[in-house]
């Protein structure tokens, strides 16, 4: 996959914006998923020098997707096409991973850092930074995300806007 991020400075990526067409993947792959079992996937798109991070698409876990209670693992193979397709779109290359808490924290746990330092530490991904978005179910049902963006020294939340149609 393509997946550079190359550090903007200490004030790197405080905006977060996740097009539409991003969000209807994310509520539908949640809306299908209601059974207590985390879920997830790629997130795909473009950093922009003036600190905003775009994400103009999210992966479904795909068919080889491991799901459990506490732990989601998405299919490789499928995110590796979901990323191959989304460059030769728009160039869009790999900024993180997207995956849900049924029951909380709206924040990663200590296995979802463990694997996200583990990316960053990573040379042939060449990551600087890392964004997560955990999701968690709003009261309405519909779900509710949480912008984490983590480098090898601190984890922080930036803003997230999410576009509309």
């Amino acid at each position: 996959m393509r997946h550079l991020l190359t550090p903007l400075g200490s004030g790197a990526f405080r905006l977060v914006v996740l097009r539409a067409e991003a969000f209807a993947v994310i509520r539908e792959t949640c809306r299908t998923a209601q059974d207590g079992l985390e879920t997830g996937g790629i997130l795909l798109g473009h950093q922009h020098r003036d600190g905003q991070l775009s994400v103009s698409r999210a992966g479904d876990p795909g068919p080889e997707a491991i799901r459990k209670p506490d732990s989601f693992r998405r299919d490789p193979a499928h995110a590796q096409r979901l990323a191959d397709a989304a460059w030769s779109r728009d160039r869009s290359i790999w900024v993180g991973d997207w995956h849900t808490h049924p029951r909380g924290p709206a924040s990663p746990s200590r296995v979802d850092l463990s694997t996200y330092l583990a990316l960053l530490a990573d040379p042939e991904l060449g990551f600087s930074h890392f964004l997560a978005l955990v999701v968690v179910p709003g009261e309405s049902g519909g779900p509710v995300l949480f912008p984490w963006i983590i480098t090898k020294a601190e984890i922080r939340s930036p803003s997230l806007m999410v576009e509309s149609r």
